[in-house]
């Protein structure tokens, strides 16, 4: 008997709608050509009501075996709504990105990492791959078994014999400060995090802040605030006259808003809910004035992610200088190298080169930096709650001298031989789709500070054939 096959496509309505369509029908007529005992819905599932239509579809025609393709980023939302409904037994699969320099177009890859750390958390182990639509189509899908249930990561021996260097490093983050702006978007699993254990563990302290409460405090600045601060962007970005004002000054008076609400609750980090409501509400980016609290070392995140902004919080204490949250948002094999981006939140002192004035790719709106990122070597850190336990993640690597791969900041990353794989195994692992790194080295730091705290420590094996 024939494997029945069903396969769909996700999407998000804000990306490059007409290229992940076309995409998704050259997937779609790859894996008819392959599984001929193959089904699925013709057009991608955007909506709420598209959801709703494409369950009704598969329970009045279920398979055997399932094929998820990514066509761009999405929140897990449906992703896990489905698993639990169907079965475990699916392929995921993303979509390699062009590296234009250009507007982020699918960001396939980074739905596909925040897909797979939310399954995990619900116990569903699928299997995942990158096409590269350059390539043969139908050799890359392959239907595979759930994959076992270990996490792909070595373990690494907790260091204790430094006691007072770890002690040393512990007294620089114990009792930080945490602002959470706002909530986490809908579906953004990865950036969930536990209350009690923070406070418990990692001696955080959790302050709520509701955006209308920044939105109220950034549009009450004097002109004189706002006059001095742009004059002050002006040093490093020199061609901000070319975005509309209106909607320029809003996005500084953000800084200065958050300036405001770290000073006067006495906090050492944010969280910011960052989208939509800065674009639908507030009429602007907020990219740029976080990205000016990160060159201050105020680390500050993207889209709530309390646990993102510890991880930078303790990279910035650790290093005394920047660090940035960033998505995977590319993995090639050609190259063996990956993306780091985020819209344009890299503090200034990570350009590599002149720095410009951009808007949100998706939004329209300033003000975000637009530069790559310098090279050199780097530490990437993660404190991750894969498969609801709390660990460190920690791995060195390289951003290589590159032009810029997207609008907003980017830089070109290399784990050395394997780089493709050694991603792909990260993602299998299920840690969340937001890194923390800052420039150095610091791995012997961040193993002192696990040993501290008692919290197991992971990073990427070096010799794949030892997972």
């Amino acid at each position: 008997m024939k494997l029945k096959v069903g396969y769909f496509g996700i999407g998000r309505l804000t990306f490059d709608t007409r290229l992940a369509e076309k995409n998704f029908q050259l997937i779609s007529k790859k894996i008819n050509l392959k599984y001929k005992n193959s089904i699925g819905i013709e057009k991608i599932v955007y909506t709420e009501t598209d959801v709703k239509n494409l369950i009704k579809f598969f329970k009045k025609n279920p398979c055997d075996y399932y094929i998820a393709i990514q066509t761009t980023f999405t929140d897990a939302k449906f992703i896990v709504e489905f698993s639990k409904i169907f079965s475990e037994k699916f392929l995921l699969l993303a979509i390699q990105e062009n590296r234009t320099g250009k507007r982020l177009r699918l960001n396939s890859i980074c739905g596909l990492n925040l897909a797979s750390h939310a399954l995990q958390k619900n116990n569903f182990y699928p299997s995942l791959d990158i096409l590269d639509l350059k390539k043969d189509l139908q050799n890359q899908i392959q239907i595979k078994l759930p994959r076992r249930k270990k996490i792909f990561l070595k373990s690494l021996k907790l260091n204790k014999k430094y006691n007072k260097q770890a002690n040393e490093i512990y007294k620089k983050i114990n009792n930080q400060n945490l602002g959470l702006i706002g909530k986490r978007p809908e579906g953004f699993y990865t950036c969930d995090f536990n209350k009690s254990e923070l406070k418990e563990k990692l001696k955080v302290n959790i302050k709520n802040i509701s955006l209308s409460k920044l939105f109220d405090i950034s549009k009450n600045l004097s002109n004189k605030e706002l006059i001095n601060t742009k004059n002050n962007t002006k040093k490093y970005i020199s061609d901000l006259d070319k975005l509309n004002q209106k909607e320029l000054n809003k996005s500084l008076s953000l800084y200065n808003g958050l300036k405001i609400i770290k000073s006067k609750n006495n906090l050492d980090n944010l969280a910011v809910r960052c989208w939509p409501e800065t674009f639908t509400e507030y009429g602007c980016a907020i990219c740029a004035p976080m990205a000016m609290m990160n060159e201050e070392l105020v680390s500050s995140a993207c889209e709530a992610d309390v646990l993102g902004s510890v991880s930078c919080n303790i990279l910035n204490k650790i290093s005394n200088s920047p660090a940035l949250l960033v998505d995977i948002v590319d993995v090639r094999k050609s190259d063996q190298t990956a993306v780091f981006w985020h819209c344009g939140l890299a503090p200034k002192s990570m350009a590599d080169g002149k720095i410009k004035a951009g808007i949100h790719s998706n939004r329209l709106k300033p003000l975000l930096h637009e530069f790559a990122l310098k090279a050199g070597d780097i530490t990437i850190f993660r404190i991750s709650k894969t498969r609801n336990k709390l660990i460190f993640f920690v791995q060195k690597a390289k951003i290589l001298k590159r032009k810029k791969s997207f609008s907003g900041t980017s830089g070109v990353v290399t784990l050395g031989s394997n780089t493709y794989s050694k991603f792909k195994r990260l993602f299998e692992s299920g840690i969340e789709h937001h890194l923390g790194f800052t420039y150095g080295n610091f791995e012997k730091e961040i193993k002192l500070l696990a040993g501290k705290l008692n919290i197991p420590v992971y990073t990427l094996w070096t010799k794949l054939n030892m997972a």
